[in-house]
C-alpha cells in the first residue's frame, strides 16, 4: 500500500528512439498517491511515446531506456512482456482517446470489464457482476443495469469514454494514464468526463493526463509539464504555468487558446496573408496584402441584382425528420431560421446529435427540408431543382473536419484543386498550374506542394488544402463544419486566422459549426445555439457570451474549459 504523498510513480532521465530517430529526451517526472501530473505538448512532442513507455507498450521498435523508472518503488525497467502484460490493469490503468476503437464492439461493456475482472481476480461470479455495477454507477452511468448489457456501438461517446475508464479502474490501479481522453467530446461531455478524473484523483489514484489543451486540463491537474520535440520544456504548479510561464513554447500553447481573445485578434504568427505579393492568372483569385479579391459579376455566376442588406443565405422554418432502423421517427431539425450576410460569420454552437450537420446538409441543398425553405442571395434554393442548383453550387463551399477522408487519395493537391478550380472543364496546362499556385499561395502553402499526395501532409496542412480546395470556385460562402477541431491548438489558430485573413481579402460569408465555444466566440459576430434541433438562443457573439439567456446556453458555458487553475 502507498501511503499519502508517497511517490507512486518516478521517472528519471527517460529516453526513447525509434532507430536514429529520438522521440523522447531525458523525460523525468514524479507523481504523488493522488496528485495529477498533467503532460501538455502537441502532436509529435513525444507525450504518447512517453505513456506508452511506461506500461511495456512503445513497441518492439523502440529503444527504451532510463536512469530510473519505479511504479510504488518496484523497478519497471528490464521488465519481460510477462510482467508488463500483469502490471497493466492491476497496477496501471490506460485510458485512450478513442473509445469507439478501444472497446471491442462485438462484447457487452458489462462482459468487457468482467473478464478482466475473472483473468486478474478470484471473485466469484456473482461478485464480478456487483463489480461491474459498481463501477459504471461510480463513473456516473445512467441505468448500470441497462448499460453493461449494451456494446460500444449503442453508447454515445461520453458513455463509451465512461465505460472505458471503468475498465481501466477495475482494478483498482494505483497510477491512470489517460491519453486525450476530452479531445472529440461537447463541451458538456467533456466536462462531465473532467469531472469524473478529479474525483478519481481526490480518492487517492495518481493520475498522468495527457493532452494538447491547456485550458482542458487547468480544471484536474495538479502539475504541468510541457513538452515539445521529445523534451519537458517547463514544469510545474498549474497556476505558475498558467499565470506565469516561461518558455517561449508555453507562451505560444497559451496565446493559441481562442478563449479570452477578441474577434478578430491573431491567434498565431503574421498573416500569410502579409507580404504575399499580387497574383494573376485565369482564376481570378488575385490577392495581395491590403487588397481585395475581384468579386465575380452576377450575370457571370447566377447572383440576382439586389441590396447590400440582402442575406447571402437565408433559412426560413426548416424542419427535418429521420426513420430510424426500428421504423420510429425522430425530429432532426425544427423550426429553424437564420440569415447570414455578406463579410459574416454565424455561429452555429450544440452538442453532438443538436442538428447542426443536418442544416449543414440543407444549406448546402444535399439534404431536402421536410418544411421551411433555404434562400440563396435571395433566391429559392432548397425548393428548385438539382439542375436549376447545379449552375449557382460554386457560390457555397465546404470545409469539413477531416479532409483526409473526403481527398481522393489517388489524386496529387494540384490534381484536386485543379479539379475544383476548373469543375471538370478542359485547362491548358499552364493555365491550370498558375490558377493552383494562386490557391496555394493564397492559403501559405508553397506551390512544390501541388505534386505532393494528401497522406504526406500533416492534419494542418491537409487543411490549408481543404480550405484551397473550396475556394478553388469562387465561392460567396464558406460552411466550415467543424474545421479545427481535430488539430492541435497551435495548428487550429493557424487555420482560425487563415480563415478570417481570407474573410476580410474576398468578404467571404461564413456558417461556422463547432461544439468549442472559445473557438465559436473568437470566430464569430453572430451565434445562434442548437440543442435537440431547435435554435433555443441567437444574437451577437458577444452579449449572447456576456449575458446568456437561456438555461442551455448558460449549461454549455458553464462547462466550456478555460485558462484557469484550480
Amino acid at each position: 500500500m502507498i501511503a499519502k504523498n508517497d511517490a507512486v510513480l518516478r521517472v528519471e532521465n527517460l529516453n526513447v528512439g525509434f532507430g536514429a530517430v529520438p522521440a523522447v529526451r531525458g523525460v523525468s517526472l514524479s507523481i504523488d498517491r493522488g496528485q495529477c501530473l498533467a503532460l501538455v505538448g502537441e502532436s509529435g512532442s513525444g507525450k504518447s511515446v512517453t505513456a506508452r513507455s511506461l506500461i511495456g507498450l512503445a513497441g518492439d521498435t523502440a529503444d527504451v531506456s532510463a536512469e530510473r523508472m519505479e511504479l510504488g518503488g518496484e523497478s519497471l525497467t528490464g521488465l519481460g512482456r510477462r510482467g508488463w502484460r500483469q502490471l497493466r490493469g492491476s497496477k496501471v490503468g490506460f485510458v485512450l482517446q478513442d473509445a469507439l476503437v478501444s472497446l471491442d464492439p462485438l462484447r457487452t461493456i458489462g462482459r468487457e470489464i468482467e473478464d478482466s475482472l475473472r483473468l486478474r481476480t478470484r471473485l466469484t461470479r456473482a461478485e464480478r457482476g456487483q463489480r461491474v455495477l459498481k463501477l459504471l454507477a461510480d463513473v456516473g452511468m445512467d441505468d448500470p443495469q441497462l448499460r453493461a448489457g449494451q456494446r460500444s456501438g449503442e453508447l454515445s461517446g461520453g458513455l463509451r469514454q465512461r465505460a472505458l475508464i471503468a475498465s481501466a479502474i477495475a482494478q483498482d490501479p494505483a497510477l491512470l494514464i489517460a491519453d486525450e481522453p476530452t479531445t472529440a467530446l461537447d463541451a458538456t461531455v467533456q466536462a462531465q468526463i473532467l469531472d469524473l478524473l478529479a474525483s478519481l484523483r481526490e480518492r487517492g489514484t495518481a493520475m498522468l493526463l495527457i493532452s494538447h489543451d491547456l485550458a482542458v486540463v487547468g480544471s484536474v491537474a495538479d502539475q504541468i509539464a510541457v513538452m515539445t520535440e521529445g523534451r519537458i520544456v517547463e514544469q510545474g504548479p498549474v497556476a505558475q504555468v498558467l499565470g506565469s510561464p516561461q518558455h517561449d513554447y508555453t507562451k505560444k500553447l497559451l496565446r493559441a487558446v481562442p478563449s479570452g481573445h477578441p474577434r478578430g485578434a491573431r491567434l498565431s504568427g503574421p498573416s500569410v496573408m502579409s507580404g504575399t505579393s499580387e497574383a494573376s492568372g485565369s482564376s481570378g483569385l488575385s490577392i495581395s496584402s491590403g487588397a481585395k479579391a475581384p468579386q465575380p459579376t452576377a450575370p457571370d455566376r447566377g447572383i440576382p441584382q439586389s441590396g447590400a442588406s440582402t442575406p447571402v443565405l437565408q433559412a426560413t422554418d426548416l424542419a427535418k425528420r429521420f426513420r430510424t432502423p426500428d421504423k420510429t421517427s425522430f425530429t432532426a431539425v425544427d423550426n429553424v431560421s437564420f440569415e447570414l450576410g455578406a463579410g459574416e460569420t454565424l455561429g452555429l454552437v450544440g452538442e453532438s446529435g443538436s442538428g447542426k450537420t443536418t442544416i449543414a446538409r440543407i444549406a448546402l441543398g444535399l439534404t431536402m427540408p421536410d418544411a421551411g425553405e433555404v434562400r440563396l442571395f435571395g433566391e429559392l434554393w432548397s425548393a428548385i431543382t438539382e439542375k436549376e442548383r447545379r449552375g449557382r453550387r460554386p457560390l457555397l463551399g465546404t470545409v469539413y473536419q477531416d479532409p483526409l477522408s473526403s481527398f481522393d487519395p489517388r489524386l496529387t493537391v494540384g490534381q484536386t484543386l485543379a479539379d475544383a478550380a476548373t469543375g471538370g472543364r478542359t485547362l491548358n496546362p499552364r493555365g491550370k498550374e498558375a490558377q493552383v499556385s494562386e490557391l496555394l499561395e493564397m492559403v501559405g502553402l508553397p506551390a512544390d506542394f501541388a505534386r505532393r499526395g494528401p497522406r504526406t501532409l500533416s492534419g494542418g496542412q491537409r487543411q490549408r488544402v481543404a480550405i484551397a480546395r473550396a475556394l478553388a470556385p469562387r465561392p460567396r460562402i464558406l460552411i466550415c463544419d467543424e474545421p479545427a477541431s481535430a488539430l492541435d491548438v497551435s495548428i487550429q489558430a493557424q487555420i482560425l486566422d487563415l480563415l478570417d485573413d481570407l474573410q476580410r481579402e474576398l468578404g467571404l460569408g461564413y456558417l461556422f459549426i463547432s461544439h468549442d465555444l472559445g473557438v465559436v466566440r473568437h470566430m464569430s459576430d453572430r451565434v445562434a445555439v442548437l440543442r435537440r434541433g431547435r435554435i433555443v438562443e441567437q444574437g451577437p457573439a458577444e452579449q449572447l457570451f456576456a449575458a446568456p439567456q437561456h438555461p442551455y446556453t448558460q449549461q454549455l458555458l458553464a462547462s466550456s474549459p478555460a485558462l484557469e487553475a484550480r
